[in-house]
């Protein structure tokens, strides 16, 4: 809806520009599926990028299948046998494991995958005197580019050139191994150009791998025997070693057991006769002489060599010769208390061990003629017959999907880089505003030769006709064409915007210079006139007007024009020329050149001067100048009725029309509607609704200063 100043009170415009700066940028350049739906328009329409992805995928394809190697797959079969309970015996290495589970079969899988045991498959006499175990590299190149890039396709290498450990990682890289569900099957697959070489190699490695788990199960029960008998031995020779010390101490503990006996008996005379009594005496003599037996036979045990080591680290305190008997005897008396316990919980450990070990040993030999779990070879792999790989249908398949979506995402990328307007619904979902017309690249030469071909000469035009830019199309001979038409169609697209009573002022303008609004508004004009209307034309582009040029008079040459109006010095009745070459038509030229246009537009000279000429004319059209060069139209805007966004496909910049209308915005303003000027139709694969150009003209020295555009450059050397 366009906005009219001088139709709104003051509150009507408050709330209506309110709404318009709360409205969402959605609604103003098009729903979020408007917008996806034209972007997928937009990539249909480059359809010869998608159809040339699809041709190169599927050539890759084929391309792909001529060169890569067809591999082929064998399978032989492991069978775990269960015999009762318990450990998996087989891998005594890998812990104990219940085969009923699946940690167990995963762990066999991993243990047939392991380095050391393809180094060994590799080493076999089965591997190493194949021929051909290693396939040659392939050269992707095709065969004629070998004079130019070289790069002939290498031969095999030799197995035996290889160490061990690098043919065991290539076997390793062919084989799989997986794990049937709910059965105790394992399938080792190999997968080799040659099928032969295949079968050889999935047979190698599951009887090589059923030798070695009867290898691990022998040799792992023999160890494990040898290993706890001989930790036995040494068990039983340190338990006899605590006991033989412990025997030494029995002299000399029973010896101890006396000199404690004695002891208490002194005490106890001691309470109750003197020293110099018969019986305090004998008992001291026998205390002296035990006190003296009993180091006696401390020092035996000190020397004996079942426990010397232990009195060795233990003779500093009682080597001390400033130590009497009855101190030397209390110190020997806790040493042997304590070294005797010390070797009592000694001999007690040691014996659990000892017989901890003969229990195990006898368990081992119980249990040595009845294996819990085997692994053996269920099936030998065949010769295959057909390849495994590469599948012809689903690589043509891939091929195709990829070239498919590459051709898709390149023409995504240029849908995205693209930056000017093609067609119609790309305008609409840009702006949210509908077009109001399509006005198709007028060629000179194409209209040149219509007119000659209906005999139409230029001097059957009025003198001021004579002048007009060739591109009028509203002159003999182009009335009937379909250029004329289109303005016929602008000018019906208007009508419709409302009364015509109340909707007399129309002006044009553009985002950008050169977008073709001077000749839209001059078409249009002519085709109001002709319509039998009192049309008035006015150039309010003061900066750089070019409506004089396309009625082909020069600026010097006319007496007053715009300029003048609105600085008061003339009046409108002065300022108009009504020898136009249309009858009905009255064109207001811009005049001399102005020195503050800005200055001139923002007075209320504009407003007074519609108002008045509404009152003279049935139709006022007005060419102003673009919208982001200066900002003299966003002056003018909200005093007309009808304002027409000119845009020209092929050229302008989707960020020029966005930055427009969004200062357009700003200021509580909008188009009534957009006019698609230099449209050009094309046929394609889709409707010409969603055909495409691609032109990327540029918009000359414009785009500097304000918006694109400034105050001095626009304009500024104008003189015409």
């Amino acid at each position: 809806m366009a906005r009219t100043k001088r139709s709104l009170t003051k509150e009507a415009k408050i709330d209506d520009y309110d709404y318009d700066d709360e409205r969402d940028d959605s609604s103003r350049f098009g729903s979020s599926g408007g917008q996806l739906k034209l972007v997928a328009f937009d990539i249909l329409a480059r359809w010869p990028l998608l159809a040339l992805g699809l041709v190169l995928g599927v050539l890759g394809a084929f391309y792909y299948l001529s060169k890569a190697p067809k591999i082929y797959q064998a399978t032989a079969t492991l069978l775990v046998v269960q015999k009762n309970t318990g450990s998996f015996s087989g891998m005594t290495n890998e812990g104990g494991l219940d085969p009923r589970t699946a940690e167990a079969f995963n762990t066999i899988a991993a243990h047939v995958k392991r380095a050391s045991f393809l180094t060994k498959v590799a080493t076999s006499e089965a591997v190493t005197g194949a021929e051909g175990l290693i396939p040659p590299q392939v050269n992707w190149f095709p065969a004629w580019s070998h004079q130019w890039l070289g790069g002939e396709a290498a031969p095999a290498r030799d197995p035996a050139q290889l160490p061990a450990s690098s043919l065991g990682g290539i076997i390793g890289a062919w084989t799989s191994v997986d794990i049937r569900r709910m059965t105790r099957l394992l399938d080792v697959t190999v997968s080799h150009p040659d099928p032969e070489l295949a079968s050889l190699l999935a047979n190698t490695i599951a009887t090589e791998y059923q030798k070695e788990i009867g290898a691990e199960r022998t040799t792992g029960r023999s160890e494990a025997s040898e290993s706890l008998k001989l930790q036995a031995t040494a068990a039983e020779g340190r338990l006899q070693a605590k006991e033989n010390a412990l025997a030494n101490y029995l002299v000399a503990t029973a010896s101890l057991e006396k000199l404690e006996a004695k002891d208490a008996e002194f005490q106890e005379l001691d309470r109750r006769y003197k020293a110099l009594h018969p019986k305090h005496i004998d008992v001291t003599v026998a205390l002296k002489d035990l006190r003296r037996e009993f180091l006696s036979e401390f020092a035996l045990v000190r020397q004996s060599q079942a426990d010397v080591t232990y009195w060795k680290d233990n003779r500093e305190e009682l080597d001390n010769p400033d130590l009497d008997d009855l101190t030397r005897v209390q110190i020997a008396r806790r040493l042997l208390t304590a070294r005797a316990t010390v070797l009592g919980s000694e001999i007690a450990s040691q014996r659990e061990v000892y017989n901890a070990l003969l229990t195990q040993i006898d368990q081992l030999m119980a249990t040595a003629d009845n294996e819990k779990t085997e692994v053996t070879v269920s099936s030998l792999a065949t010769v295959p017959g057909e390849p495994s790989s590469p599948k012809r249908p689903t690589v043509i398949a891939g091929g195709s999907f990829l070239g498919l979506f590459a051709g898709v995402a390149l023409a995504f990328l240029l849908v995205k880089l693209d930056n000017k307007l093609h067609t119609v619904p790309q305008a609409e979902a840009l702006t949210g505003l509908p077009v109001l017309a399509t006005i198709r690249d007028i060629e000179i030469k194409i209209l040149a030769g219509i007119i000659a071909k209906k005999g139409e000469g230029i001097a059957a035009l009025p003198p001021a006709a004579q002048k007009w830019d060739p591109r009028f199309v509203f002159r003999p001979g182009l009335s009937e064409t379909h250029y004329a038409e289109m303005f016929r169609i602008l000018r019906a697209s208007i009508t419709l915007l409302g009364d015509e009573n109340k909707r007399s002022v129309t002006l044009f303008s553009s985002a950008l210079p050169g977008e073709g609004k001077t000749l839209v508004s001059c078409n249009f004009a002519i085709a109001s006139a002709q319509q039998g209307k009192k049309t008035l034309l006015i150039d309010l582009d003061l900066r750089k007007p070019a409506v004089h040029k396309a009625f082909g008079l020069k600026r010097n040459d006319l007496k007053a024009g715009a300029t003048e109006l609105l600085a008061g010095k003339v009046t409108w009745q002065e300022a108009v020329t009504r020898d136009t070459g249309q009858e009905n038509l009255t064109c207001i030229f811009s005049g001399v050149k102005a020195p503050n246009p800005g200055e001139l537009l923002s007075s209320n000279t504009v407003a007074d001067l519609l108002k008045m000429l509404e009152g003279e004319f049935e139709v006022i059209v007005i060419d102003s100048a673009p919208l982001l060069a200066v900002p003299d139209t966003r002056l003018i805007i909200p005093e007309v009725d009808n304002f027409c966004l000119v845009v020209r496909a092929e050229k302008t910049p989707k960020s020029a029309i966005r930055k427009a209308i969004d200062l357009l915005g700003d200021d509580g303003t909008e188009p009534a509607g957009i006019i698609v000027n230099g449209y050009q139709e094309k046929a394609g694969l889709l409707t010409r609704k969603y055909n495409y150009g691609s032109g990327y003209g540029g918009y000359g020295q414009y785009g500097k200063g304000y918006g694109y555009g400034s105050y001095g450059s626009y304009g500024s050397d104008d003189n015409d």
